[in-house]
């Protein structure tokens, strides 16, 4: 079965979403899998030797462009994310930091091989308090910024 993962970084706010790491894989067992949209995407990696050991067919494109093609999916993460990290800091940014989320790596991976030490904030275990804290420190005229703009001005 074909899969892909999106290497995407953020630089600074902006993201690089140029790079997508397509393999097939021999063994579904490996991983754990989750539907969303019709499609399958691995959200986990149950047994890391055998996920790399089935793996086959890997290639790197860059903007739907093949750009590299691996035998083994270790040297295609790392230089991957190696490729990713670059063009962030061609960018001059001062923070880059990996995408997580459905069709990115699980963050198991990332955290192996993206190419500086990944940081990730934890998420709030009582959401609605921290929603809460957001509204009530966001400035006033953040809140309404836009509303004034959206008159016709003739």
């Amino acid at each position: 079965m074909e899969f892909f993962f999106f290497l995407d970084v953020y630089a600074d706010r902006q993201l690089i979403d140029y790079y997508i790491l397509s393999f097939k894989l021999g063994n579904l067992k490996s991983v754990e899998l989750k539907e969303w949209s019709g499609k399958s995407y691995i959200v986990g990696i149950k047994d890391w030797d055998k996920f790399k050991k089935t793996t086959y067919d890997i290639i790197l494109y860059e903007l739907g462009d093949e750009i590299e093609r691996f035998k083994d999916i270790e040297t295609a993460f790392r230089e991957g994310y190696k490729i990713a990290y670059k063009e962030a800091s061609r960018r001059g940014a001062k923070k880059i930091l990996p995408a997580i989320g459905y069709g990115n790596p699980p963050v198991e991976i990332v955290e192996r091989f993206f190419p500086v030490k990944p940081e990730f904030e934890e998420f709030p275990s009582d959401i609605d308090s921290f929603l809460e804290e957001v509204v009530k420190n966001t400035p006033k005229e953040l809140s309404r910024r836009g509303f004034e703009d959206d008159k016709n001005s003739f």
